[in-house]
């Protein structure tokens, strides 16, 4: 039996339908507020911890090196993407509605898909998404993080990307379908020019991770299939 719900996607496409919990914060929080910085540090230190390294030498320990803030910030920036789009996207190939941008509410999570809930649904929109939510964060990502526009967009599509790939894994009669709403959203105005569908799929950006110590190229890289 195939998916009917955006729960049988996988979890980054699970929407709670209930924002009664103090614990949630608006979105706005994020695209305007303190969430973003928030989760830029967190991620910082996640990364730090995971290669083995931290921000600051301490006294009797050796000195190791700091994962840079727009490294971190654009890493952050790869699962909000993913987040805020999987849940649209996922609805729009399922044909159900979708989460409204105005009535999500999120909260921060230590690893894993943020924890995302709704009180309005609305029919899937990804150019609302994208323009409403994600663009928000671009220019933010930029002007306050050093992570330039190119890759904030092209963290975007890789979003976008993942979102259909994991759709079409968790039911492969999405397939078509999923292939058909990839090459669409392509030719949105914001993200025109950010990745050649393929096959393979490859972003004309880098997300920056292998800056990372121990880091390495994503399998959508342009740098990975360059030369």
């Amino acid at each position: 039996m195939g998916a009917t719900t955006l729960g049988d996607l996988g979890p980054f496409f699970v929407v709670e339908t209930s924002v009664a919990d103090p614990a949630l914060r608006p979105l706005a929080d994020l695209l305007e507020g303190d969430g973003l910085a928030e989760r830029v540090a967190w991620t910082g230190e996640a990364l730090s911890s995971r290669a083995g390294v931290v921000r600051r030498s301490e006294p009797g320990t050796p000195a190791r090196v700091e994962v840079e803030e727009r490294v971190a910030a654009s890493t952050a920036s790869l699962g909000v993407f993913a987040r805020l789009l999987s849940p649209v996207i996922g609805a729009a190939l399922l044909g159900v509605d979708a989460p409204g941008v105005d009535g999500l509410h999120w909260q921060p999570v230590d690893g894993g898909p943020l924890r995302l809930a709704a009180d309005a649904w609305v029919r899937p929109d990804v150019g609302a998404v994208l323009g409403q939510a994600v663009a928000p964060l671009v220019r933010r990502l930029d002007d306050e993080h050093g992570v330039s526009t190119k890759i904030g967009w092209g963290n975007a599509v890789s979003a976008v990307h993942g979102a259909a790939r994991m759709a079409a894994q968790a039911d492969p009669d999405l397939s078509r379908e999923a292939g058909r709403l990839l090459r669409e959203l392509l030719e949105h105005p914001l993200l025109t020019g950010t990745a050649d569908v393929g096959p393979p799929f490859v972003r004309r950006s880098c997300c920056l991770y292998y800056r990372i110590p121990g880091g390495g190229y994503c399998g959508d890289c342009v740098l990975a299939h360059s030369g």
